[in-house]
């Protein structure tokens, strides 16, 4: 029989996560990133697939993270999913950087207005470079 006290847990942990999940929809919905990416990429007729792509990698993830998933991957793999990840991560740090203004701002304060876009991509392959290093070398020495 279950205790009152694991039914406190149980509701607790799904509100815990229904907030977190809301607030998290609600922030990508906020910075536009899948729409802003079918602009920019100039593919608005696969804005859907898109939409469902995003959705089904949170549910993977989420499955994966909830049951002890495990997968040998070979180098190849390992470096195109950390090129992914980090592809996904400097988008969305963008288009966070974006809508608070902080990359305009940085680059009129250090004269760099002409210098925008190399900037934009400094950002992008950063996190791609730091993804690629996190899935390729930190994670095989146990990390």
């Amino acid at each position: 029989m279950i205790k009152v006290i694991n039914l406190l847990i149980i509701l607790i942990g799904l509100s815990g996560g229904l907030v977190v999940g809301g607030a998290y929809a609600a922030f990508i919905s906020m910075l536009r990133i899948i729409p802003r990416l079918a602009h920019i990429s100039k593919t608005h007729k696969y804005k859907r697939t898109y939409q469902n792509a995003y959705i089904l990698g949170v549910i993977a993830f989420t499955i994966s993270y909830f049951f002890d998933f495990n997968m040998k991957l070979n180098d190849i793999m390992i470096g195109i999913i950390g090129f992914t990840f980090g592809t996904f991560t400097g988008l969305f740090s963008s288009a966070l950087a974006e809508v608070l203004n902080v990359i305009p701002v940085l680059a009129k304060k250090l004269r760099m207005k002409e210098h925008l876009k190399l900037i934009i991509y400094a950002l992008l392959f950063g996190k791609v470079a730091g993804s690629l290093y996190f899935w390729l070398v930190f994670k095989k020495i146990g990390g």
